[in-house]
């Protein structure tokens, strides 16, 4: 197209022309990009804009925009359309709605465009302003390809799953129009589950974006890819589009392990399959391809591995399930059946050893990965209505359900200064394992002893595969508590321990949050110290087998 024809001639003049003083602005760079057969052969651009319009601001505001470069010579550029029915609207945001537009214009628009936008004229590139905050252009980023890991920002970019892209970004530092957004992060959610329905826009997981503009530049110049061999080294294939010049190619990969490098090699590209010998290492590989000619960046690989090892685990089911019998308010009685695992083998197939130091230094990583994720939460929130009391139930009921049928297989005790019977059946009756133990501590606050002991001896139980005892903390021995923590000692990597926010007898019914504890090694230590000292036969409720 005569775009592509012209823009290298004109690449100077652009320079000259578009680019403000500022020493920061990517808008050199972005040029030299897009110069036909550096990175692709682009004939336009794709623009999805996310706006909002608000009662107490003018105009509309950008909530995210990007453009995407592509190629198709004989496309009709689209003039700008809306991608969903009607405006979008989220409950908690009264009076505020939310557009999705996308638009195609000439790749000769976009200098100018951001040249003005940079110069704080604004951005009319669809025919209507768009307002922007304060804008400041970060460095430009190499986004790779999702392997094994995501890659966060392909959360946002389109169809990033080849080679790369180039991403230059224009950010809102204040985000000072979008406070709403961020001061309650259940809005922000809503309106991504809203978006996503239309196109794959994960807002929510990319929140820091917010208010920003982006331009994807996706290699298309060449397809390369990375492979490992069976002697422990790799190879790199590459082949060029049709247009493309061959030039000369350097490719680089290297393995890095508990942050030191731990092989390395590189070739230069010649053949359509390059090899780069590399003696075999333990760690994580990552591939790039540089271009020499042009001083770019054309392909890389996230970070990645490859599989040496395989462990698998059979379970023979037992033909008895466990049955038990629940009783209601009214005093019926609702009978239960939990399949059981007899027994199972675990094999591993390969080198299970962790690391080359006999495992230690992967002991060491875990504990210093788990106190780097110390400042992370994973929790589930309940928030039921006065009319779904049942339904929330239902569902803490089930997650409590499906962690002990998830972690338990080694153990499960229950902490729960309220816990009786009823809570008792609901959960640690429902551990699939057979033989595990299972403890349970409560208090006096969960009523009389016999009636626990009464209620879970009638349950028309056949006590399969159950190993239960539950202790109960009264006058001095121990200490009072008010703890109420789901705990599996001895858990798939080590102690595990989730605090369920309220008591088991009336989980889901009212807010609370069921949130995986760090340091759950500490709760089961607590939890220990507390069962040794209530050891006595006066602090045991029940006990199956007897």
């Amino acid at each position: 197209m005569e775009h592509n024809e012209n823009i290298s001639a004109t690449a100077a003049t652009l320079m000259n022309r578009y680019v403000p003083p500022e020493t920061r602005s990517p808008l050199p760079e972005l040029i030299k990009l897009l110069t036909p057969g550096t990175l692709g052969f682009y004939t336009h651009f794709e623009c999805t804009e996310l706006f909002a319009s608000c009662p107490d601001q003018g105009g509309t505001t950008n909530i995210f925009t990007l453009l995407v470069a592509e190629e198709q010579p004989d496309l009709e550029l689209a003039a700008p359309c809306f991608l969903t029915p009607k405006p979008i609207r989220i409950k908690s945001l009264n009076g505020w709605s939310f557009g999705l537009r996308r638009y195609t214009v000439p790749i000769g628009m976009l200098i100018p465009a951001l040249t003005a936008l940079e110069a704080g004229e604004g951005w009319r590139i669809s025919g209507s302003n768009l307002e922007f905050g304060e804008l400041l252009p970060m460095p430009s980023q190499f986004v790779p390809p999702d392997n094994g890991a995501p890659v966060p920002w392909n959360k946002l970019l389109k169809n990033n799953f080849w080679t790369g892209s180039h991403v230059f970004e224009w950010t809102d530092h204040k985000k000072a129009r979008l406070r709403p957004l961020y001061t309650d992060p259940r809005r922000l959610q809503e309106l991504s589950a809203e978006v996503e329905k239309y196109i794959p826009l994960q807002l929510a997981t990319m929140s820091d974006r917010l208010g920003n503009l982006a331009v994807q530049l996706p290699v298309t110049v060449l397809m390369a890819k990375f492979e490992k061999l069976r002697d422990g080294g790799f190879q790199v294939e590459h082949a060029w589009h049709p247009k493309a010049a061959p030039r000369t190619l350097m490719a680089v990969c290297e393995l890095e392990h508990d942050d030191i490098i731990t092989g390395f090699a590189s070739a230069k590209l010649q053949e359509r399959v390059t090899p780069l010998p590399m003696r075999a290492g333990r760690g994580l590989h990552r591939g790039f391809v540089w271009d020499e000619q042009s001083s770019t960046l054309l392909a890389a690989s996230g970070t990645g591995s490859f599989i040496s090892t395989i462990s698998f685990n059979m379970r023979s089911s037992d033909p008895e399930p466990r049955t038990f019998s629940v009783k209601n308010l009214d005093g019926s009685w609702d009978s239960r059946r939990v399949g059981m695992t007899a027994f199972s083998t675990h094999n591993v197939i390969g080198d299970p050893q962790a690391d080359d130091n006999g495992g230690w230094t992967a002991k060491r990583m875990y504990t210093e990965q788990a106190n780097r994720l110390a400042a992370e939460r994973r929790f589930v929130q309940y928030r039921p209505t006065l009319g779904d009391k049942k339904a929330g139930r239902r569902k803490a009921l089930d997650d409590l359900r499906a962690l002990i049928s998830a972690y338990g297989e080694n153990g499960v005790w229950l902490w729960d200064p309220y816990l009786s019977a009823n809570e008792i059946l609901e959960t640690l009756f429902y551990c699939p394992y057979q033989g595990v133990e299972l403890r349970g501590l409560t208090t006096s606050k969960a009523g009389p002893s016999d009636e626990i002991r009464k209620t879970l001896d009638e349950c028309q139980s056949n006590w399969r595969g159950l190993r239960l005892e539950l202790r109960v903390q009264k006058g001095t021995a121990g200490w009072d508590f008010h703890d109420r923590f789901l705990i599996f000692p001895f858990g798939p990597d080590g102690a595990m321990a989730w605090s369920l926010g309220t008591s088991v007898n009336s989980v889901g019914t009212a807010h609370h949050i069921l949130q995986k504890v760090d340091n759950a090694q500490l709760v089961v230590d607590a939890f220990t110290d507390l069962w040794e000292l209530l050891s006595g036969e006066d602090h045991l409720i029940w006990r199956k087998p007897s």
